[in-house]
């Protein structure tokens, strides 16, 4: 009798052992558009890296890449182009925000122009490639119902002008009408939880977009806020990358605490949220708050308010945080 019961634990664990086989193998790749402020800071560059990595890993598709802040060299869908090009997905469409965020550069990149001109593209500068909203518009039109993840990651610029944006030759739709029938789900990166102590940037970038998101925006929103990153330093590890690497060069010349980014790393608040918009919130890695809504002011702080009515929600790091950074890292090295 027991020979008979270690007979069928076997069976079962085989056999479950497989239908995770089968259900992992059929499971179809999360399509991602991705809108970064790729100019500014270089976890946009880990972040775009960091997608790529997962898409090559069948995880993800990536629809479409959006900038969200006005270069000052007009060259920040180059240097997305030159990441996406380094990875093998040269054809990615790319859009640039004309207008850009409202909060202006005091100075400029420090790696895009670098990336653009060191390494493989074919990208125009800025001003010649497609308005974000068109590319937005064009992407969501042609998408399945309810398929698609918007990965933002800078100011929300992009985001307000989707949200008001009129039927067009790509779909009748408005854009409110249009993003509640094409997507699922929308992580953004800004914010700090449950309460920030000073303006946080993405926020503070421009103001009118962030009140127009947090009010307006149809469906569920899934913030990770400021002190998530903070507590992930990572690029250190690019170092055993090949010279050949973008990624790498953009940690390389980006200035970081009187140093490079690559020297110690630096706060990876993008590349988490990249993770996040693919995998999910996993349950070992995060813990997810109830719903409710994020409040902003015309400064850039934010402010947390439990509310069943309504489908915003934020994440913490569960546990220690060097499980995420060894996960980010790799997949930075991809």
């Amino acid at each position: 009798m027991r020979i008979l019961r270690r007979l069928w634990m076997v069976l079962f664990l085989v056999a479950s052992a497989l239908l995770l086989r089968v259900t992992l193998q059929a499971a179809e790749p999360v399509s991602v558009i991705f809108d970064t402020d790729m100019a500014g800071d270089c976890d946009d560059a880990g972040a775009l890296a960091v997608l790529n990595a997962l898409a090559d890993r069948g995880e993800a598709e990536i629809l479409a890449v959006v900038t969200n802040r006005k270069d000052p060299a007009g060259l920040s869908g180059a240097a997305c182009d030159v990441i996406n090009t380094f990875y093998g997905r040269p054809d990615v469409p790319i859009g640039t925000d004309k207008d850009g965020a409202r909060a202006k550069w005091k100075g400029g990149s420090s790696y895009t122009p670098v990336l653009a001109k060191e390494f493989p593209h074919d990208s125009p500068v800025d001003a010649e490639l497609s308005d974000a909203i068109d590319v937005y518009r064009k992407t969501l039109a042609s998408a399945d119902d309810q398929s698609v993840v918007i990965c933002s990651v800078g100011a929300l610029s992009n985001l307000q002008d989707l949200l008001e944006s009129s039927a067009d030759k790509h779909s009748p739709l408005s854009g409110a009408e249009l993003i509640s029938k094409k997507v699922r789900q929308t992580v953004i990166m800004g914010g700090a939880f449950p309460r920030s102590a000073k303006p946080e940037t993405n926020v503070r970038l421009d103001p009118p977009a962030s009140v127009a998101v947090v009010n307006d925006w149809p469906g569920p929103i899934l913030w990770q806020g400021f002190e998530v990153g903070a507590a992930l330093h990572c690029g250190a590890g690019l170092k055993r990358a090949l010279s050949n690497n973008p990624v790498r060069r953009a940690f390389e010349v980006r200035p970081y605490l009187g140093n490079f980014a690559i020297d110690h790393g630096k706060p990876a608040h993008d590349q988490a949220a990249v993770l996040i918009a693919v995998r999910g919130p996993e349950p070992s890695l995060w813990k997810v708050s109830g719903k409710g809504r994020v409040v902003v002011d015309s400064d850039g702080h934010s402010e947390w308010h439990a509310d069943a009515s309504h489908q915003h929600q934020y994440v913490s790091i569960k546990g220690r945080s060097d499980r995420l950074i060894q996960m980010i890292e790799e997949l930075m090295l991809k």
